[in-house]
């Protein structure tokens, strides 16, 4: 963790994600949140990939643990 504060918010919804076919470039993935606002997030390609890769970990573990229906 960074040690920084941090805000919690409760997603209602994925609303959209974009990712560059430019390997120089992220992603954004726009988030609905309780209140008045969305929130997009805006991922640098490092960022992206570290996102890609914990997700991959969490499917293969899902996997692993649960058993196939």
């Amino acid at each position: 963790m960074s040690g920084k504060p941090s805000t919690p918010a409760t997603v209602l919804d994925l609303i959209n994600v974009v990712i560059s076919e430019n390997p120089a470039e992220g992603a954004v993935i726009k988030l609905a949140i309780e209140g008045s606002i969305d929130v997009d997030l805006l991922f640098d390609p490092l960022t992206l990939a570290k996102l890609q890769s914990a997700l991959a970990k969490m499917d293969q573990w899902h996997a692993d643990v649960l058993p196939a229906q």
